[in-house]
């Protein structure tokens, strides 16, 4: 049976305690309620879950906590256009139907 806990270097803490503190002020700006405890622990259960699937660049730890946030999810839908077609894709619908 794996452990639940993880070792962290200093380095890795002071990393998460840079990020943590990052990720609560983005929050608070969007989160009109504020950050309370139970944001707080979702923020650093996310920073956790990160940080144990290897990442360690500051901005992508920052972001992937802010996806426990509503109102992140909400503004980053709002920002990323769509996916672009592919070739195939528009191929597809310029042809005519089978069969006309």
């Amino acid at each position: 049976m794996s452990s639940r806990y993880l070792r962290l270097d200093p380095e890795t803490v002071r990393l998460l305690d840079s990020c943590i503190a990052q990720a609560q002020h983005a929050a608070a700006q969007l989160h009109r309620e504020g950050v309370d405890e139970v944001m707080r622990v979702r923020l650093a259960s996310a920073l956790m879950e990160a940080i144990s699937l290897g990442e360690r660049d500051e901005e992508r730890l920052v972001a992937f906590a802010l996806q426990v946030v509503p109102a992140f999810r909400e503004k980053l839908a709002k920002q990323t256009p769509p996916l672009p077609e592919t070739h195939a894709v528009a191929r597809e619908r310029a042809a005519p139907a089978p069969g006309r």
